[in-house]
């Protein structure tokens, strides 16, 4: 996968985030139309950059663009 790619679709996860601050994994996936690889490389260029915040509840992950109470960074 191009870094071009990964980068443009690390940016349109971020543009849902400031939309929606924190949604389930599986919905952004959905919503974007993305496969495993192509999101899991964006969220990891987002995570290197120290811009995702990440939390688990019941067997259901979440992403967030914020720091809310109990997520935590990937760095």
């Amino acid at each position: 996968m191009k870094a071009l790619i990964i980068a443009q679709n690390a940016g349109r996860i971020w543009c849902l985030l400031e939309g929606t601050y924190t949604i389930t994994v599986d919905r952004m996936k959905r919503t974007l139309g993305l496969d495993d690889a192509a999101f899991f490389a964006a969220i990891g260029w987002l995570a290197r950059e120290k811009k995702i915040y990440c939390s688990e509840d019941n067997g259901e992950w979440y992403i967030s663009n914020k720091q809310p109470l109990g997520f935590f960074s990937f760095g």
